[in-house]
């Protein structure tokens, strides 16, 4: 028969311990005190038991998950954050414990933009609601902490600045950005697309490599959209078809790198989702396509990315003109028109 968990006393230490579901915890050196702590230990025993993990317990839980359960690039990039967390931290840590502005120290001494401190604080949220929903804890400490603010990416560039973006751009480089500039699709999908997903004139990469794995990803591919990809498949008929001088597939950091140097000579910022917004804003002003077909070809469900994204286009008086006028119905301007005529002498 099982001995009742009591208190013990550890002379190496001097101080009181008990046992719980075989972990220790310290009740001090004061006997009377260490009592009282213990009652009240017992009396909260399954909160006790469920919040005695510590934070670096539960990042290595939650990640061996992320390996096994989701993409590597995801996984990557959560065990970055996850790690300088517990760096900042410590291991010791207990979930129980933590406290809101020790995530606002973390993550405001990154040293990064506040979209990627946003993402940084998510994962962090991510990986404390995994935990409650797997028993580790009972509740998540930081829940209702306010992420900072993403900053929006809708850059666009007009023709004439795109113009000035290709003139000094260089070599493959060119072949990038102009299939991202005449198809919308993003900048990962292009760096991912090999000889396999191609079906005639459509890319299609299967849900489980699309961006949130439900359901394939279709790229439409126009004739100039085409014509790069037929191109790329006689340079690399095996592996990803757009890659630099050196044969090397193109990287995000190599492709921001090779933009930033493009953006310090022309004096304007260059990134590669420029090229998506600006297919997008072309499509809607002077393409005459629809938002939920813009939606759809970019890869969204729903048209709420594109009207968040391109909410530039209520700034621009001369396409809303233009589309007021058009919204307007013929018969009924022209009954519009006849009835605010001025009445003659007779009707006075």
């Amino acid at each position: 028969m099982a001995r009742p968990a009591k208190p013990f006393f550890r002379k190496q230490t001097q101080s009181w311990y008990c046992s719980l579901s075989g972990k220790q915890f310290s009740l001090g050196k004061d006997k009377q005190l260490a009592f009282q702590k213990f009652h009240e230990l017992m009396a909260n025993r399954e909160e006790h038991l469920q919040n005695r993990f510590s934070l670096y317990e539960l990042s290595q839980a939650y990640l061996d998950w992320c390996q096994a359960n989701r993409k590597p690039a995801t996984y990557k990039l959560h065990r970055h954050f996850l790690k300088s967390f517990i760096e900042a931290v410590g291991r010791r840590l207990q979930a129980s414990q933590l406290k809101i502005h020790q995530v606002t120290k973390w993550h405001e001494g990154l040293g990064v933009s506040s979209t990627t401190q946003n993402d940084a604080v998510a994962i962090m949220q991510r990986m404390l609601n995994w935990a409650v929903e797997q028993s580790y804890i009972s509740r998540n400490p930081i829940t209702g902490m306010k992420k900072p603010k993403r900053k929006r990416r809708d850059v666009y560039y007009t023709a004439e600045q795109w113009a000035q973006i290709r003139e000094h751009a260089n070599g493959s480089l060119v072949d990038l950005l102009d299939f991202l500039y005449c198809t919308g699709c993003r900048p990962q999908e292009a760096r991912l697309i090999e000889s396999r997903h191609i079906h005639n004139d459509l890319v299609i990469f299967p849900s489980d490599e699309s961006k949130g794995q439900n359901e394939p990803r279709v790229i439409y591919l126009a004739p100039k959209a085409k014509t790069i990809i037929d191109n790329q498949l006689l340079k690399f008929p095996e592996g990803p078809l757009f890659r630099n001088e050196r044969g090397v597939p193109w990287t995000k950091n190599a492709i921001v790198l090779r933009l930033r140097r493009i953006s310090e000579k022309i004096g304007f910022r260059v990134i590669a989702y420029g090229a998506r917004h600006s297919w997008a804003t072309e499509a809607l002003m002077n393409g005459g396509v629809d938002p939920i077909s813009v939606a759809l070809l970019m890869g969204h469900k729903d048209t709420t990315m594109v009207s968040r994204v391109y909410s530039h286009l209520a700034k621009n008086p001369v396409f809303l003109r233009q589309q007021a006028h058009r919204a307007t119905p013929t018969r009924n301007h022209e009954q519009i028109s006849s009835s605010a005529e001025p009445p003659s002498a007779t009707d006075k």
